[in-house]
């Protein structure tokens, strides 16, 4: 165009946009989701308690701060748990107290210990289960995918690999503390949402470690979000 003799502007508004499109601009450049690593831990740095009675989440962030989660959720186009997660909480994972489309469920479960009466098999959303079993797995709705990773090594990095591949720009991780971790310790995200409540357990299990500077803090109520970026 400047050949042309065409005044050109460039980079205008360039890091808005650059902001703006940073899922997509993360799956070309990184052949990735983009994603976002989310938790709620206790004033006294823990995500969940020792044990507990009853099989349902153990709340620590307050109901605003609930609402808020499920606000991302319905932004992101899955969301990312372990098998622990499932069995302890049996977890839906999906918008309820927001308005908005239901992530791709996406369900870390090595052994294939989770039963079949569990939510994640009630096919209201697409969900694909991975897994290190080789059997075949039938599902005649479509709905629920089988693949198989192998868990010993480079765990985050097959994951991308299989989201990448089913076309997933952006993913929200939602624990537990291994799975996390995984990511963390991989250096695979590039945001993390950390909701700290009131509640303090005195045990349970730990937090996990991100060794970086809070970008952003926020105050909800009688809870605090921290949030941070992997520059």
């Amino acid at each position: 165009m400047k050949k042309a003799g065409i005044n050109v502007i460039v980079g205008v508004l360039e890091n808005e946009c650059k902001e703006h499109h940073k899922k997509f601009f993360t799956v070309q450049d990184k052949k990735r989701p983009y994603i976002i690593l989310k938790w709620a831990e206790t004033k006294d740095g823990f995500l969940a308690p020792k044990s507990k009675v009853e099989q349902k989440p153990v709340w620590i962030s307050n109901q605003y701060s609930q609402q808020l989660v499920h606000k991302f959720r319905s932004e992101t186009h899955a969301i990312l748990v372990g098998t622990n997660t499932v069995i302890a909480d049996n977890s839906k994972l999906n918008v309820r107290t927001w308005s908005g489309e239901n992530p791709i469920r996406i369900v870390l479960d090595k052994n294939l210990r989770i039963e079949k009466d569990f939510s994640v098999f009630d096919e209201s959303v697409k969900t694909i289960f991975l897994t290190e079993k080789k059997e075949s797995q039938v599902d005649i709705s479509g709905k629920l995918i089988f693949e198989t990773i192998d868990f010993s090594k480079n765990i985050g990095v097959q994951i991308c690999e299989v989201l990448y591949k089913h076309q997933i720009q952006s993913v929200i991780i939602e624990g537990g503390l291994q799975t996390l971790q995984t990511f963390i310790n991989e250096n695979l995200w590039d945001e993390a949402r950390v909701f700290i409540g009131e509640t303090e357990f005195k045990e349970g299990i730990k937090a996990p470690v991100l060794n970086k500077v809070i970008k952003e803090i926020i105050n909800i109520k009688t809870d605090v979000l921290k949030l941070y970026t992997n520059d």
